[in-house]
């Protein structure tokens, strides 16, 4: 037992805003949202409902947590959209005021078979087939920060229900007052052709890979172009990665016109010259003025979205807890674990140094128990000074 006694003031105070979206009628699901992010960020063992209830007062029952996380009486959307709206606006905006909006999928694996929304899945085809529940995550990134924005489960009996969730989660994501053009990032999974007629309405610019079965106004496929472009055509050009180290790539850029999408700008990019088709990156963007390093550098911003679902799951425990029987439940268990994020990116997001979550985390534990050392320390000295009055 990690020995805590109530919530740190810093959690209390920044969440109690929030307290409305929490309907029990005893009140007693906000306090336990707050022990949840709490434990969620100290906890180092497995991330489990029962295991974190072993860290919390004892007056604190797994079964109220459990009630808790299967109830609906909290909304998990709600929260993540006005929770992030919040740490974005708290944060330093960017000079040139763009904003980057990158969705992403990511698998969670499972071992029983009676998960609501599992089933068989890999995540490539050179990959072993495994057992687990697909979601989709969106963050917005600007220079050094990455904040989750929406997040939502992939239900498996609904086909190309990812693309259909990440349509939603950029219909219903409001740019902060600071960001003057916005620019979606996402994998090939992603580049369906309703996802860019909905950016062309919303005037929002977009560097998606795209896949080879695409085809240009005239009918012909991308794959063509692929595979019998001469080598000669490729050039070799000099990019920067967000976190400023350089990278060279071989592309051959152009500009076409592409059925369903019209005039757009068409990179191939491979690592080296001698790669084959296969290995061949197909990007599309509608930046007009662009340059091919430009392109590069804006696509390989998805790297941000990687590195965010990397700290959930090993930082946070993302999709760890053992809810089952209903689908809501579920969403419900893997929305705290970005919640929990997101108050690790609004105590500490500021700080200049290295944007990391496992940072923060540090950070936020060493507070903590400082605060409740301050905390007993100062409740000794009281009674030693009643007993001090009392003879």
């Amino acid at each position: 037992m990690l020995g805590l006694t109530c919530v740190p003031q810093k959690v209390y105070d920044f969440l109690y805003p929030y307290k409305c979206h929490f309907r029990c009628a005893q009140a007693r699901h906000f306090l336990l949202f707050c022990w949840l992010l709490v434990m969620l960020i100290l906890d180092s063992g497995k991330g489990t409902l029962k295991g974190m209830g072993r860290l919390m007062p004892q007056r604190i029952k797994y079964w109220a947590l459990m009630r808790m996380v299967r109830s609906g009486w909290w909304d998990e959307h709600a929260l993540i959209t006005e929770i992030s709206a919040e740490v974005v606006r708290n944060l330093p905006p960017p000079a040139d005021g763009v904003l980057h909006l990158i969705g992403d999928a990511t698998l969670k694996g499972k071992r029983g078979v009676k998960h609501p929304v599992g089933r068989t899945c890999r995540i490539n085809e050179y990959a072993h087939y495994c057992f687990g529940f697909e979601m989709v995550l969106m963050i917005a990134s600007w220079e050094r920060f990455r904040v989750p924005v929406a997040m939502a489960v992939i239900d498996p009996h609904r086909t190309g229900q990812a693309n259909i969730l990440l349509r939603r989660m950029i219909r219903e994501f409001v740019p902060p007052h600071w960001a003057r053009k916005v620019i979606v990032e996402a994998d090939a999974g992603f580049a369906a052709t309703k996802t860019f007629k909905l950016l062309k309405r919303k005037s929002y610019g977009y560097v998606f890979a795209v896949s080879r079965t695409r085809k240009f106004a005239d009918g012909k496929h991308l794959r063509d172009l692929v595979q019998h472009l001469p080598k000669s055509h490729y050039r070799r050009i000099k990019t920067l990665k967000p976190a400023g180290r350089r990278r060279d790539y071989w592309v051959y850029a152009c500009r076409r016109s592409l059925k369903d999408l019209g005039e757009v700008t068409i990179v191939l990019s491979k690592r080296r010259r001698t790669c084959g088709p296969k290995r061949t990156k197909i990007i599309v963007t509608n930046l007009e003025g662009a340059s091919t390093a430009e392109i590069l550098k804006h696509y390989a911003r998805r790297w941000g979205i990687e590195v965010t679902i990397k700290e959930l799951k090993s930082g946070l425990h993302w999709g760890r807890m053992q809810v089952t029987k209903e689908k809501p439940r579920v969403a419900r268990s893997v929305a705290l674990p970005v919640l929990a994020y997101l108050l690790l990116v609004r105590l500490y997001g500021k700080e200049e140094g290295q944007f990391s979550v496992i940072k923060f985390k540090e950070r936020f534990m060493a507070d903590v128990f400082q605060e409740q050392v301050t905390r007993t320390e100062a409740r000794w000295r009281k009674k030693v000074d009643e007993y001090r009055l009392a003879a």
